[in-house]
């Protein structure tokens, strides 16, 4: 299977070690049609970028440069972090609906939207390795919050690498996903999902979207472990919404549009 874009990475502006017009040349490499920069929203320390205010930047620096790149579409987009119970995401409603791109994820040192709320995401899993109790409570409120970015940010394109960092019920998360078209991510820099919880999606019926998560030029475009792994466990080519004949970026956000929500 050939894969049209790269749908995630990372430049300076957040935790990446490379500019944009490495991404690019990186993308083109690797014969891609389309890559989008998605760097770290605001309130994750250390990882994200200094301001909300950078994604604009970004988008000026790419029109600057974009009659130098006539073979690639490069799109802007934030992974946004989510912050609470309800799914509330650290990148503003003003600054999303700039994006062609909106990804979201729970990572860890993200500034919750109250003390209560931090407890319930953040202090909870760190309490998880005191007994089976404390374990499950960790897991529901994971997957509430996972499930409330989703069912409550209607611009949300793709779920990034669910379960990585807090452990997630997949096929609760999964059944919201294809509810909302929202796309699952196979994430290759952290080879992740499991295979496990690959499958238990598959079997749900959602979408996927195969990424990089590249930190380095040498990895933006390497997307060779999530391939391998759909043909691997015979996921129909169908289900994966950068596959080269799906059109890119246009035809998969056409489709989440039109998508009539239950």
């Amino acid at each position: 299977m050939q894969l049209y874009g790269d749908y995630h990475t990372h430049c300076y502006r957040s935790d990446g070690s490379q500019n944009e017009e490495d991404i690019i040349n990186a993308a083109r490499e690797r014969g891609l049609k389309e890559v989008a920069i998605t760097d770290h929203g605001p309130l994750a320390a250390v990882i994200g970028v200094s301001n909300a205010d950078e994604y604009l930047k970004l988008r000026e620096k790419l029109d600057a440069i974009a009659d130098n790149y006539p073979d690639i579409k490069v799109l802007v987009g934030a992974e946004a972090n989510i912050r609470d119970l309800q799914g509330t995401l650290d990148v503003p409603d003003e600054i999303i609906a700039q994006l062609d791109i909106l990804i979201a994820g729970l990572h860890p040192y993200t500034l919750p939207t109250s003390i209560k709320e931090g407890w319930g995401i953040f202090v909870q899993n760190s309490l998880r390795h005191l007994g089976r109790g404390q374990q499950e409570k960790a897991i529901n409120n994971n997957t509430k919050a996972t499930v409330e970015v989703i069912y409550n940010n209607p611009q949300l394109d793709i779920l990034s690498h669910p379960g990585l960092f807090f452990t997630v019920n997949i096929a609760e998360v999964a059944r919201a996903c294809v509810t909302k078209n929202v796309l699952f991510e196979i994430n290759c820099a952290h080879e992740h999902p499991a295979i496990s919880a690959i499958i238990e999606a598959d079997r749900v019926g959602v979408d996927f979207i195969i990424n990089s998560d590249a930190h380095f030029q040498e990895t933006v475009g390497n997307l060779d472990y999530g391939v391998k792994l759909v043909e691997k466990l015979g996921i129909a080519s169908e289900q994966v919404a950068n596959r080269r004949q799906g059109g890119g970026h246009k035809q998969w956000r056409k489709m989440k549009r039109n998508c009539t929500y239950l």
